[in-house]
């Protein structure tokens, strides 16, 4: 998944950290096996991942490179 900005990055840590998204029962601390995700979301996710690899260009593999290395240089807040 491409990062856009260090905005997105934020907002998706916020979104998806699994003690926000209640992957971590806040009751008993343990894994809240209600929201893991199910086995065709998986299969389904790993088939768009295979679908789309080898479209890139090598252009877009180095906008990929650059955006990556500037979010990794970039502090988050």
């Amino acid at each position: 998944m491409l990062l856009i900005n260090q905005a997105f990055y934020i907002r998706a840590y916020q979104i998806f950290n699994p003690r926000n998204c209640m992957y971590i029962s806040r009751s008993n601390g343990m894994c809240n096996k209600d929201v893991l995700p199910q086995r065709d979301t998986l299969i389904n996710s790993n088939t768009i991942v295979g679908l789309v690899k080898d479209k890139y260009s090598q252009d877009d593999l180095k906008m990929i490179t650059k955006l990556l290395d500037i979010n990794q240089a970039s502090p988050v807040h």
